[in-house]
């Protein structure tokens, strides 16, 4: 098969990447001859050069893909629907970082093309979040990401979001500056829940590391979470190690708020300093920063503050899942 040539005739779809840093496009389609025109020559190309490429996308896009390509779709590194990648959004964006560790060891780039199918699920609204923590968490991966979107499918409000978190959109010619698009921490203080200034509400301090988590897991009231004592005792506890390791002491608390519970830890630590804290595996760091990525993925939702003061992590359990 000929490999489709871009109207600059350069053959270049990928508007000048050759590897040197992440980049992260949105490309929204409406129909078939959409993907023909955008996904295939940018699949094409990054055969010709040899780079990897993955392709994780719903059946319509795949079925194109194989009826263009033809027996190049062997070629490709990965090809498989997205339909059973969502894990929520800790997990699945863990399974996207550790899935890259042997792309990464190997030293060569690659091209993924992912349709997040999952933004329409109940709780994948959230994933524009982790969309916006890749940016800044994957800056120096060598990949190009190109993300699919289908407009008949995709409410316009999770489209605005999207739009929000990707740096790049294609034009019709090339990959250019999305207008919408916004810092990652800027992106993630309007996305996330609003957070709650915590009522005067039963607390219970320990400053010891020894007995300290013990004690906070008999205080903890699970009588509205029985089914997930377990997650709720394991979360709260690995933040009130990380308190006591960072600042010798931590304040924990407990309420309700419109439909969920939520715990409370904080400190007079300043040892979190970055708002994306929590949201990425740190794969390559056995020894810090994996309680908090466990506490804030065993929760429904959650939210951080590092201020002068100290650190506060709010983990919000819903009392009826959804």
């Amino acid at each position: 098969m000929t490999a489709r040539v871009h109207a600059n005739g350069t053959g270049d779809w990928a508007g000048g990447w050759r590897g040197e840093r992440f980049t992260h496009e949105a490309f929204v389609f409406s129909d078939d001859d959409a993907v023909r025109a955008r996904v295939v020559p940018f699949v094409e190309e990054g055969l010709s050069r040899g780079e990897p490429v993955i392709v994780v996308a719903d059946n319509p896009v795949r079925d194109v893909l194989t009826a263009e390509l033809g027996s190049r779709v062997d070629e490709l590194s990965v090809f498989t629907s997205s339909h059973d990648f969502w894990l929520g959004g800790h997990e699945t964006l863990a399974a996207y970082q550790q899935s890259m560790q042997p792309l990464l060891a190997a030293g060569s780039p690659w091209r993924l093309v992912g349709e997040p199918t999952w933004l329409t699920e109940p709780g994948g609204e959230v994933w524009s979040r982790f969309e916006a923590v890749a940016n800044q968490a994957f800056v120096d991966y060598p990949y190009y990401s190109l993300c699919l979107h289908d407009r008949r499918r995709l409410p316009a409000e999770v489209l605005d979001a999207q739009m929000r978190v990707h740096p790049l959109v294609w034009d019709g010619d090339a990959p250019v500056r999305c207008p919408d698009y916004e810092p990652t921490d800027v992106f993630l203080r309007d996305a996330e829940p609003v957070w709650n200034p915590d009522p005067d509400v039963r607390t219970v301090v320990v400053d010891d590391l020894v007995t300290g988590p013990a004690a906070v897991g008999a205080w903890l009231d699970l009588h509205r979470m029985a089914s997930r004592g377990a997650d709720v005792r394991l979360a709260v506890h690995e933040l009130v190690v990380n308190s006591l390791q960072a600042a010798g002491a931590a304040e924990v608390s407990q309420w309700d708020d419109d439909g969920s519970v939520v715990w409370q830890v904080r400190d007079s630590g300043q040892g979190v300093t970055d708002q994306t804290a929590g949201y990425v595996l740190p794969i390559n760091d056995l020894e810090s920063g994996r309680g908090l990525w466990t506490a804030r993925s065993l929760a429904d939702d959650s939210m951080l503050r590092c201020t002068d003061e100290g650190t506060t992590v709010q983990l919000m359990f819903r009392t009826v899942r959804t």
